[in-house]
């Protein structure tokens, strides 16, 4: 039996801490659908208030559901970076290091905004249901949120070199990967309203296929295993 890797725990890590992630949010609400993701892209004071505020009254079970999920995503930064990590010293130990290093770069770049990013979460939460002005956070909230993603499309953009190399799969595989940072091109010459969907969808979608990657790569003639036993890397 294959050994697991680094790389397999930490990405396994990652799918449970998605999950409680999504039970710690329906067990203050009794549904699935978090606005989290909305959370990190509001622009106005008014865009809060109409995720958090009905009739002028706080939604008190969504405002805590969120917050619980902000707590976890301290350790989902952390894993999911970790993971992008991991997967590119990998790769940047044999060909292409200088591509796969600034994978690195990108990876680092996302936690450190990501962690930038919570904090002006806690801070709009805390000054939203006080009923002061958060103006000036959500101002840092943009900039920091845009890195963030764009430092994940681009990371997950540079493993399409790695998987391009191998069969139909792989090649499908890179295909994937690229659309994050196509969707978030395209959208400077065509910004539809549904764009944020797209592009975070497209990001979670990346994550999935690495994953996914990372337990299958050994099934194809001449791709990576990430398994313990291989040691070697075409």
């Amino acid at each position: 039996m294959k050994k697991l890797s680094l790389i397999q725990y930490t990405a396994i890590l990652l799918i449970v801490l998605s999950s409680l992630m999504n039970l710690v949010y329906y067990s203050d609400t009794g549904n699935f659908d978090s606005p989290i993701i909305e959370f990190e892209f509001i622009k106005t004071e008014s865009d809060a208030k109409q995720l958090f505020l009905e009739n002028n009254s706080f939604k008190k079970d969504v405002i805590k559901g969120v917050h619980n999920q902000n707590l976890i995503d301290y350790a989902y930064m952390i894993t999911y970076s970790a993971f992008l990590i991991l997967v590119f010293i990998k790769l940047s130990k044999h060909k292409n290091k200088i591509i796969y290093t600034l994978g690195i770069i990108f990876s680092v770049l996302a936690l450190i905004f990501d962690v930038i990013e919570n904090i002006q979460l806690f801070k709009i939460s805390e000054l939203l249901v006080a009923r002061v002005e958060f103006s000036p956070q959500i101002n840092i909230l943009i900039i920091v949120t845009r890195i963030k993603w764009l430092s994940i499309a681009f990371a997950l953009f540079i493993l399409a070199f790695h998987y391009y190399k191998f069969n139909f799969i792989g090649k499908l595989f890179a295909l994937f990967t690229t659309i994050p940072l196509l969707t978030a091109i395209l959208s400077v010459f065509y910004y539809t309203t549904d764009f944020i969907n797209y592009f975070t969808k497209s990001i979670i979608f990346g994550f999935v296929v690495l994953i996914l990657w990372t337990f299958i790569s050994h099934l194809f003639s001449g791709s990576v295993s990430y398994y313990n036993q291989q040691k070697n890397l075409k």
